[in-house]
């Protein structure tokens, strides 16, 4: 093979390397866009006592161009080391409207039973946002344990 045409080929593959390499991804970051146009929000907490237990929220929605339909919510409660977590902890979630200069407005709640144990939980709140409005999300979790039940509240950045 001439030294030109390795040349040529070595340019249109470095070339498609630089072009694929800011194609975005998706996944990693709060309001991330994948292929679908689903984007993300997250956060988590930790209680503060013993920094023990911990709560972490996905919440998956997709713009239409008139609302975010909020697809998914998804929460997990965790524990690290030897801290145990029962299989009775409580869970809050709220789809609140962000207002400026007055306490934001609940758009949708749900409230868990005294029955929710450690791992990742789904719910689908099958709710629409008007796309002028913004939103965020806040997730209370009461973690289930001997004597007095640690909490912490996650609330994720705005859509």
């Amino acid at each position: 093979m001439r030294a030109t045409g390795v040349l040529q080929k070595t340019a249109i593959f470095g070339a498609l390397g630089v072009a694929l390499s800011i194609i975005p991804t998706a996944g990693v970051s709060a309001s991330a866009t994948s292929a679908s146009g689903q984007r993300e929000l997250s956060d988590r907490c930790e209680e503060t006592a013993y920094d023990d237990y911990y709560g972490d929220v996905r919440v998956f929605y997709t713009p239409d161009g008139i609302n975010d339909d909020v697809d998914e919510i998804k929460y997990y409660l965790g524990a690290r080391g030897n801290a145990k977590l029962g299989k009775k902890s409580n869970v809050r979630l709220r789809i609140r409207e962000s207002l400026a200069d007055r306490p934001d407005r609940t758009l949708w709640s749900w409230e868990s039973g005294d029955d929710i144990k450690p791992g990742w939980h789904s719910k689908d709140p099958y709710r629409q946002v008007e796309y002028k409005k913004r939103w965020h999300v806040d997730v209370k979790f009461i973690f289930d344990v001997t004597g007095y039940d640690p909490r912490c509240t996650a609330t994720t950045n705005k859509a």
